[in-house]
């Protein structure tokens, strides 16, 4: 093992820092070229850190500092996000010596991760449970096959007459309204995701791509979307509702879909039932967690019941 440091990334060259972003991760160039609003920078003085080996960049530990309601107190936590080491660095032990001064960083540590991350997880002592779901409603099935992908150009705008919706483009006065559902919301759970006025403005009102957010109402219930190009295809992710998605606001937002040139729509939401995960345009989501108190542990483990898209960065990856 090759001698290495591991600093934070406001103690390494910015433009050193952006090629290492350039080459690392294939982000979007609105949310590559802004890692202080990716990583929410200055909130809890957290921040992401960087491997490195002979003065380059060779890994990475992003992260994204969050506020959680536990047992109804308030503690810091993180999001564990944009994890990556050098291809020639790999299976050396990098890996888990930058992870572990990763949790150094805060005393709770959150992620949404794939079964090859959940592994490394285990061996750390973190727990996980499989209650959330990933679901897709595809539109176009010729569309997504790649032999019959065509290259169309990109449109994020929508058409303001969408029937039963009232459709908005983000502004001051509709995020209030979020922000008190969210507040009155979270009063009624003893453990949950800190959705408040500092992290509305964060994640929607300084959100790079803002344009190409929408906030829709139907009957006092909003649905927050953000329309993008995901693989040359026009995705809409649902990246927050007020309430959980049913049957009505399913077949509504198909109906937008549809008249909106989407090629698929996908979203978070609770493990409801035993076949939840299982069908058709479905996936299980791995919510691996860790502290070194077992009351956190519990209380995240059974009692948090609501991740949206717009919590970690599954929305823009």
């Amino acid at each position: 093992m090759e001698k290495f440091h591991i600093k934070k990334i406001s103690e390494i060259n910015e433009k050193k820092l952006k090629e290492f972003y350039f080459k690392a991760f294939n982000f979007e160039k609105e949310i590559l070229d802004d890692h202080f609003w990716r990583y929410r920078s200055g909130h809890n003085n957290f921040e992401p850190l960087a491997l490195i080996i002979e003065d380059k960049i060779c890994g990475h530990a992003g992260l994204i500092p969050v506020d959680i309601k536990i047992n109804n107190r308030i503690e810091k936590s993180i999001w564990f996000t944009d994890f990556f080491i050098e291809k020639n660095y790999r299976s050396m032990g990098y890996g888990k010596i930058l992870t572990e001064s990763w949790m150094k960083i805060c005393p709770t540590q959150i992620t949404l991760c794939n079964e090859k991350s959940l592994k490394i997880f285990k061996k750390l002592n973190w727990s996980h449970n499989r209650n959330f779901i990933q679901k897709k409603k595809i539109f176009n099935y010729l569309n997504i096959m790649p032999i019959f992908k065509n290259s169309k150009s990109f449109d994020s705008t929508i058409e303001k007459n969408n029937g039963k919706f009232e459709v908005e483009n983000v502004n001051n006065k509709i995020i209030s309204k979020l922000i008190d559902i969210s507040e009155k919301k979270i009063a009624c759970q003893k453990t949950a995701l800190v959705r408040d006025e500092n992290w509305f403005k964060w994640r929607i009102i300084d959100c790079p791509y803002k344009k190409n957010i929408f906030i829709l109402r139907y009957k006092e219930k909003y649905i927050v979307i953000h329309i993008l190009k995901k693989n040359n295809l026009k995705r809409l992710n649902i990246i927050f509702t007020s309430e959980d998605i049913n049957p009505e606001l399913l077949g509504l937002l198909t109906i937008f879909a549809k008249k909106n040139d989407i090629d698929y729509l996908s979203f978070v939401e609770k493990k409801n039932k035993f076949i939840d995960g299982f069908l058709p345009g479905q996936r299980k989501l791995n919510f691996a967690f860790y502290s070194n108190d077992p009351l956190t542990i519990t209380e995240l483990k059974q009692n948090l019941s609501d991740i949206q898209y717009i919590d970690s960065d599954i929305d823009f990856i």
